[in-house]
């Protein structure tokens, strides 16, 4: 069980590293906490997704969708209007999408929303004279463009995705999820809505990854549909949640620190366009080699200790009694 230190962890620590990173303003730390904070947003609410069973590959469609969806109503209605126009129109795409796909089961489930993320990029492009076609369009810029205060506003952001990760881990959800997971048919026949669930926990992750989109546009003031509907979207959460330990709200948070840093170590040590082979290597390797992620790893190397320290207590007490 998780005392309540422990389940305030999270919480401490993003609150710490972003009041400390805003005070000391060295750009470059803020850049890369910015970047460690959007994708680990993202692979919070692909994990969400995935604790009903369902492996996702359009991650990439609701990032796409947030930050044209902001750029596109920003003009129109004003920005904080633009910014509900956000959670609505990625909350109704969610909707629809599970709607259509989500009886469908593993990888027919990923190839129809790997469908949808290529063909919004299509879609964008196709009409140009409301999304800007391939040349891109300009949503508005976040905090002003400072970057303390955009790394401020997505801390928050992290914020809610953690008490909305932690809140879906609870006593309601985590039982109905893991029988919807493992056991579907039993999960309908006892009582627990299956596709309603599924629809409920695509509707959380898609208007995460949605806002998340909105503000990595907001960054630079700019985007095109090859920059947010890429497939590396798609494909980043899944290998953030994987590396970090899925059904978790910490894993995914480890799982974005490693990446970056390993990102960062293989770009200043390889260079060029090089290091990505070695990084994309060994992410494999470190997927392969810890199957339940570096939660299972610690996990592991906890019990280890707790045996060890048993042993060592056990030892101590039959030579008190020698």
């Amino acid at each position: 069980m998780k005392t309540g230190l422990t389940r305030l962890l999270p919480y401490i620590l993003i609150l710490l590293v972003t009041l400390a990173l805003v005070w000391i303003d060295k750009p470059f730390w803020i850049q890369l906490a910015i970047g460690v904070a959007i994708t680990a947003i993202t692979a919070l609410a692909w994990d969400i997704l995935s604790r009903t069973g369902q492996v996702s590959l359009g991650s990439a469609a609701f990032f796409g969708i947030g930050s044209y969806t902001l750029a596109i109503f920003e003009p129109l209605i004003g920005l904080t209007l633009a910014w509900i126009a956000v959670v609505v129109v990625c909350a109704l795409a969610a909707t629809l999408l599970g709607l259509l796909t989500l009886r469908l089961r593993r990888m027919y489930f990923a190839i129809a929303t790997l469908g949808f993320a290529l063909s919004m990029q299509v879609l964008v492009v196709v009409f140009p004279d409301v999304t800007g076609g391939s040349g891109g369009i300009a949503p508005p810029v976040l905090a002003d463009g400072d970057p303390r205060w955009q790394l401020a506003l997505i801390g928050l952001l992290l914020l809610a995705a953690v008490a909305l990760s932690d809140a879906l881990l609870g006593l309601r959800f985590r039982p109905a999820f893991f029988m919807i997971r493992t056991k579907p048919e039993l999960a309908a026949a006892s009582g627990v809505p299956v596709v309603r669930m599924k629809i409920f926990a695509f509707i959380v992750s898609g208007v995460l990854i949605g806002l998340a989109g909105a503000c990595y546009g907001g960054l630079y003031g700019y985007v095109v549909p090859t920059d947010v509907f890429t497939t590396n979207w798609s494909v980043l959460p899944l290998a953030i949640a994987t590396l970090g330990g899925m059904d978790t709200t910490i894993g995914p948070l480890l799982g974005a620190i490693a990446l970056k840093a390993l990102e960062e170590v293989a770009r200043s040590v390889i260079g060029g366009t090089g290091y990505q082979v070695v990084y994309g290597a060994v992410i494999i390797l470190f997927v392969i080699g810890m199957p339940q992620g570096i939660v299972g790893l610690l996990r592991k190397a906890g019990t280890l200790a707790g045996r060890r320290t048993a042993a060592g207590e056990k030892k101590k007490e039959r030579e008190r009694h020698a």
